[in-house]
C-alpha cells in the first residue's frame, strides 16, 4: 500500500475523477468483563491509511473507529466445529465490508480535506490482525502458518 506502484495501479481501475482512499481494519480479541472472564468478542476497527502521522497517533482525533464486533464462538473441539467457526467469521465479515465493495467499485461523492468534492473510492487495503486470527482467516490449525504450505513440524 505504501508503494506509489500500488496506489497507480489501483487508481487506473477506478473511473476517472475518482480518488483511492485505503481503508484498514484492525482486530484483536479481548475481554468484554473483568467479572466473569469467559465473556470475549472481536472488535474491528476502521482507519483510514493515509492520515497524517500527528493524527493517527492520538486517541482524542478519532483516527479509528470501531466498526462491529465478531462473536467469539465457544464451540466444542471437533473438526466440523472447527469449520463452523471458519464460516461464521467468514459470513460476518462478508456482511460487514460487502457496502465497502460496493461503495469501493462505485465510489462516493466527498468532501475533503482541501474542501473540495471529490469521488473517492474506498479500496480495503490491509487487515491487521494476530497469528491466532490469521490461522481463522485463513482456515488452518494454530500450529501451522496461514502464508505458506509447510507442515507445523519442520
Amino acid at each position: 500500500m505504501w508503494m506509489g506502484d500500488w496506489w497507480w495501479e489501483t487508481q487506473h481501475h477506478l473511473q476517472s475523477g475518482a480518488t483511492v482512499t485505503p481503508v484498514i481494519l484492525a482486530s484483536d480479541k479481548t475481554e468484554l468483563s473483568q467479572f466473569k472472564g469467559d465473556k470475549n468478542a472481536w472488535p474491528v476497527y476502521l482507519s483510514i491509511g493515509n492520515p497524517l502521522k500527528k493524527v493517527c497517533h492520538q486517541p482524542s482525533h478519532h483516527a479509528s473507529i470501531l466498526l462491529s464486533y465478531l462473536p467469539v464462538s465457544k464451540l466444542e473441539s471437533s473438526d466440523d466445529n472447527l469449520i463452523g467457526q471458519h464460516h461464521l467469521f467468514h459470513y460476518c465479515m462478508r456482511r460487514m465490508v460487502q457496502p465497502l465493495v460496493d461503495t469501493g467499485q462505485s465510489g462516493v461523492e466527498m468532501v475533503c480535506a482541501d474542501r473540495q468534492i471529490w469521488r473517492v473510492s474506498p479500496i480495503l487495503t490491509a487487515y491487521i490482525r494476530d497469528h491466532p486470527k490469521q490461522c481463522l482467516i485463513a482456515c488452518c490449525a494454530e500450529n501451522q502458518c496461514p502464508k505458506c504450505l509447510v507442515p507445523a513440524k519442520e
